[in-house]
């Protein structure tokens, strides 16, 4: 399916239509069925301990256990969407989040996108650093930029490195380049691939499975889900047992199908056309793995 830009025009006034019933499309990107399939919600927030804190990065997970197929979908924290009961009507996607945590969230992405989210799990920043020292004391080897080790002084060179938990943080978090959030957004959907080959590593042998009780005890600071400990600890056994064959990833809003604006109340948002993107999902969702895009990116 191909799907065109649009105009400005088109969307000045996208602020004002109201989203469209979402079972109208859930049927076609929805979901559970004799294959297994999930989606998941992660969150990465930038909590440093306050009662309230907004989404970082924000990703839908459809896992297919018996087929190995992993599809992500990054949403971009600044798109401007309607809440449910929010005073303002529409605002940042994030601001969701930090008005109602994984719950609304969840809520805002189903009324919107039309996806439902079977599980969430949120992890701030400590969190997530004591997830990478655990899965990779080693650290994980990413590519990094010049301009991102001045922004945050970091002590390496340019180029590959292994970076731990804290340091890999800022890989996640940087964005003061010419991507800009949109770089930000490839380089945590790279890190979450990163991390899947690192966990199918440490427990790709039935005696490690022993361990993963431990693990998913220590890994569970600074995190919060609606899974408890039985519920991830099967998710996890189901990625050692069912390799993983594809991965693929979308960013939303897809490319020519949003324009920048501005609002008192928001700041500067990515006002999207939702109808192309809830097309865009629906093809992405609907297509076997590997998905063979005609729309870009």
């Amino acid at each position: 399916m191909l799907l065109g830009g649009c105009s400005a025009g088109n969307l000045s006034e996208q602020h004002q239509v109201q989203p469209s019933s979402p079972s109208k499309i859930e049927d076609s990107t929805n979901h559970k069925d004799k294959k297994g399939m999930m989606n998941f919600l992660l969150i990465g927030s930038d909590s440093r301990g306050e009662p309230q804190s907004f989404s970082d990065a924000i990703i839908i997970a459809q896992y297919v256990p018996k087929e190995g197929n992993i599809k992500l979908i990054s949403l971009m924290r600044d798109s401007y969407v309607k809440i449910p009961g929010h005073k303002k009507g529409y605002d940042k996607l994030n601001m969701a989040y930090f008005i109602g945590g994984n719950e609304l969230l969840k809520k805002t992405i189903y009324q919107n996108f039309g996806i439902k989210v079977d599980h969430s799990i949120s992890i701030d920043f400590d969190g997530f650093a004591n997830f990478i020292d655990l899965i990779a004391p080693e650290g994980i080897t990413v590519n990094v930029s010049q301009k991102m080790i001045d922004d945050f002084k970091m002590d390496v060179k340019p180029g590959e490195n292994a970076l731990k938990g804290r340091e890999l943080l800022k890989y996640v978090r940087f964005r003061h380049d010419d991507e800009s959030d949109f770089g930000r957004v490839k380089r945590q959907q790279e890190v979450v691939v990163k991390v899947k080959e690192q966990l199918k590593n440490k427990f790709s042998h039935i005696e490690s499975l022993a361990a993963l009780p431990d693990f998913v005890d220590e890994s569970l600071d600074h995190v919060e889900s609606d899974m408890d400990k039985g519920e991830i600890l099967a998710v996890l056994s189901k990625l050692v047992f069912y390799p993983i064959k594809n991965i693929d990833s979308l960013r939303i809003p897809v490319q020519n199908s949003y324009v920048n604006k501005t609002y008192p109340h928001a700041g500067a948002v990515l006002e999207i056309n939702l109808e192309e993107n809830r097309e865009a999902l629906k093809d992405f969702l609907m297509k076997p793995s590997p998905v063979n895009r005609e729309y870009q990116y």
